[in-house]
């Protein structure tokens, strides 16, 4: 039942000999208005803070600004409880774009990023690791510190998958939420303490939003818009924040590329490929999944390109296909309307077949 709860609730589950089925998850999530439950986890966290002897705060894997956002906005949450606050990440993605120089900008956040080496030093009986934007361990920026820290809280808005992490002793995981950044902004609101964020700490969070909601467009509720209405507050310069995520020309050409090439599949999926092996597939593959969906009579897009590691995946839809299900059937999850995968290979047809395939079945099942 929490699994199903945790994937929007609209679900039925069926676990035979270990392995779970689940039907149904067509409707998107409803948006809950009592926000008791922020309250309540902003107590408990700050709680554990205060005895911890210091806090690690992570995201995932191939980390974007809702990820990085979350953890500085953490960071600034918990360093009012326990003055020793890292956060376990190099933050060089290239998803991040432009606030990667504005990150290493930042002498205090530059100081507290820590390696893999650097983190798992810090780890001891009383470490917190608060882990943001995941709930897998194995897509963690560092699996390792899972397995080695005993006191973990989990903050998340992707709907559920099996293998969550099951051993965090506060989760707060909530579907409805448009972003983990709108999730740790509430968490700020509520604080016992008074916390006053820095224009850089607020633009952080807000550019979090502002990417996961697609500018505000997908997954927005009251909650979000109060959320970035609280981080105005901190004088948040809208017009550099966009300039952040900005694409320049090469990269606008290469996404186009991308559309042109892009085939209808089942008469509504346009599913198009990146040709060129590209350190930053995810980020062109993304902007392209997103443009294609302005295409009449589309109601859902995939993107994949070469990394130079593995296929990264992009689904999008307008709400008529549950992009998680599908996104499952390749190894990764999301949402209805966005979701994500990443295929362990370097073979653009040998994924291209993955994806239709996952594509029919879940036709398939749906009945159509």
């Amino acid at each position: 039942m929490d699994v199903i709860l945790g994937r929007g609730g609209d679900q039925a589950g069926l676990k035979i000999n270990g392995e779970y089925k689940f039907f149904g998850g067509k409707t998107k999530e409803v948006e809950k208005l009592n926000k008791v439950k922020a309250r309540v986890v902003s107590k408990q966290i700050s709680d554990k803070a205060k005895i911890s002897s210091n806090v690690i705060v992570m995201g995932h894997s191939n980390i974007d600004i809702d990820a990085i956002g979350s953890c500085i906005g953490m960071v600034k949450f918990l360093s009012a409880y326990n003055k020793n606050v890292f956060i376990a990440s190099n933050a060089d993605s290239a998803g991040l774009g432009e606030y990667r120089e504005e990150l290493r900008k930042n002498e205090f956040y530059k100081e507290i990023l820590l390696t893999k080496q650097e983190a798992r030093q810090k780890v001891n009986k009383d470490t917190l690791l608060v882990i943001v934007d995941v709930h897998r361990e194995a897509f963690t920026e560092y699996p390792e510190l899972v397995e080695e820290v005993k006191n973990i809280v989990v903050i998340d808005h992707h709907r559920k998958l099996v293998d969550f992490i099951d051993k965090a002793i506060i989760k707060y995981h909530e579907v409805y939420a448009s972003s983990a950044s709108e999730l740790v902004t509430e968490l700020i609101e509520y604080s016992e303490e008074k916390i006053d964020l820095t224009s850089f700490e607020a633009e952080s969070l807000y550019g979090g939003m502002l990417v996961d909601t697609k500018n505000f467009t997908f997954k927005t509720g009251v909650r979000t818009f109060e959320a970035a209405a609280f981080l105005r507050k901190f004088g948040i310069d809208i017009v550099k924040v966009k300039k952040w995520f900005e694409a320049n020309l090469e990269s606008y050409m290469d996404i186009y590329e991308i559309i042109k090439h892009s085939e209808i599949y089942k008469n509504k999926i346009a599913i198009a490929k990146n040709s060129e092996e590209s350190i930053d597939a995810n980020l062109k593959c993304a902007k392209a999944a997103d443009q294609m969906l302005n295409i009449s009579n589309i109601d859902a897009s995939i993107t994949y390109g070469y990394d130079g590691k593995q296929i990264q995946v992009c689904l999008r839809s307008i709400g008529n296909v549950n992009m998680q299900v599908i996104a499952e059937k390749l190894g990764g999850g999301g949402h209805l309307t966005l979701a994500g995968a990443q295929i362990k290979t370097d073979n653009l047809k040998e994924a291209e077949e993955k994806i239709k395939k996952a594509v029919d079945e879940y036709l398939e099942e749906i009945g159509e």
